[in-house]
C-alpha cells in the first residue's frame, strides 16, 4: 500500500527497493494506492485487500508505515467475523537511526510480536445493504437545508418490493429501528412534506464506506 499522491510520498524509493528484493526472491508484488492521511480510506482499502485474499493466510506488518497506516490496518482486521487466517504482527527493531534515504529509520528485528485481533461488532448484512441503498438513492430532503435522504416508503420498495403497510412495519422493526439504536447510523424525519425521510448520520456514512464489501465466506 502506497500513498496515491506520489509527489508527497517520502517512501517511494523504499517501496521500489522492496519490490526489487521481493522480485529477486520470486515473490509477486502489487502496488495499491490510497490516501495515507485518511485513516478511513486506509481501513477500507486494507479490508478490501483482505477480502480478496480470503482463501490465504494473511500476515500484516503493523510497523511498516506511519501511525495512520498502523491504525487503519488494525481497524481493518477487527471488522471481520472470520479472522483465523489474519495474522497482524509487530516486528520490534534492533536499533533506530535517522531517517534519510538510503538509510532506514530502523534496522534488524529484535522480536516479532503477534497481535491478537479483538473484533469490532459490525451491523448485520441486511443493515449494511440498507445503508448502501440510502446512500445510493438519497436526494435533497425538503426544508432540511441541504440534508440528503430517502423516503421511508422508497426504502421499503427497494428492500421488499413494495411499500405496503406490512412492509413498512417490517422495515421499521428489522431495519430502521436497529440502524437508529444502537448503531446511531440514521436520522429519521417524520412528516416532511407528508412523507417520512431517512438520512445517514456521520456514523452511518462511515459504516457504509468502510463496510462497502461484505464478507462472502
Amino acid at each position: 500500500m502506497v500513498h496515491k499522491n506520489r509527489s508527497e510520498d517520502k517512501a517511494t524509493k523504499y517501496a521500489a527497493a522492496i519490490q526489487r528484493k521481493l522480485k529477486a526472491a520470486k515473490i509477486e508484488t502489487e502496488l495499491v494506492y490510497c490516501d495515507w492521511e485518511n485513516i478511513e480510506e486506509i481501513t477500507r482499502v486494507a479490508r478490501d485487500l483482505i477480502l480478496q485474499e480470503s482463501e490465504n493466510e494473511i500476515a500484516i506488518n503493523l510497523a511498516s508505515g506511519s501511525k495512520n497506516h498502523a491504525i487503519g490496518l488494525d481497524r481493518a482486521c477487527m471488522t471481520f467475523r472470520k479472522r483465523e487466517h489474519i495474522h497482524p504482527f509487530y516486528p520490534e527493531a534492533e536499533k533506530w537511526t535517522a531517517w534519510r534515504y538510503p538509510k532506514q529509520q530502523s534496522t534488524g528485528v529484535k522480536k516479532i510480536r503477534q497481535i491478537p485481533i479483538h473484533r469490532i461488532i459490525v451491523p448485520e448484512p441486511e443493515l449494511i445493504e440498507a445503508l448502501k441503498i440510502i446512500k445510493k438513492d438519497s436526494v435533497l430532503i425538503p426544508t432540511k437545508k441541504g440534508r440528503l435522504g430517502i423516503k421511508k416508503k422508497d426504502l421499503a420498495k427497494a428492500i421488499y418490493g413494495d411499500d405496503s403497510k406490512q412492509n413498512l412495519t417490517k422495515l421499521q422493526r428489522n431495519i430502521t429501528q436497529k440502524l437508529k439504536k444502537p448503531w446511531g447510523a440514521i436520522d429519521i424525519f417524520d412528516k416532511v412534506s407528508r412523507s417520512d425521510w431517512i438520512s445517514l448520520t456521520d456514523e452511518g456514512k462511515y459504516l457504509r464506506y468502510v463496510l462497502k464489501n461484505e464478507e462472502s465466506y
